[in-house]
C-alpha cells in the first residue's frame, strides 16, 4: 500500500527560517551589546545564536518528515485518526 507522501520543506521554507535565525540572532546581539555596553560580544554572541538557531531549524525540519504520513505528527492526517485515543470520532 502506497501512503501519500508528505512534501519536504523547499528553498522559500528554508530561507524563511534562517531568516528568522537571524532576527532572533540580531536580538540576541543587541541585547548582549546593550547590556555590556561593548560592540564586540553582542557580534559574536549574534552570529554564534544565529547559527545555532538556523542550524537547529534546518536539522528538525529534515528529521521531522521521513516523507510518509508516519513521520506527520499524530495529530495530523491518517495518522490522527488512528492514534486518536480520546473516543469516538
Amino acid at each position: 500500500m502506497d501512503e501519500t507522501r508528505i512534501p519536504r520543506a523547499g528553498r522559500g521554507y528554508l530561507i524563511g527560517a534562517w531568516l528568522l535565525a537571524l532576527a532572533i540572532g540580531a536580538a540576541a546581539g543587541l541585547a548582549l551589546g546593550f547590556l555590556l555596553q561593548d560592540l564586540l560580544p553582542g557580534v559574536i554572541i549574534g552570529v554564534a545564536v544565529t547559527v545555532l538557531v538556523g542550524v537547529a531549524i534546518a536539522l528538525g525540519v529534515r528529521r521531522s518528515g521521513s516523507g510518509t504520513i508516519e513521520g506527520a505528527p499524530p495529530w495530523t492526517g491518517d495518522a490522527g485518526v488512528r492514534n486518536n485515543q480520546s473516543g469516538s470520532l
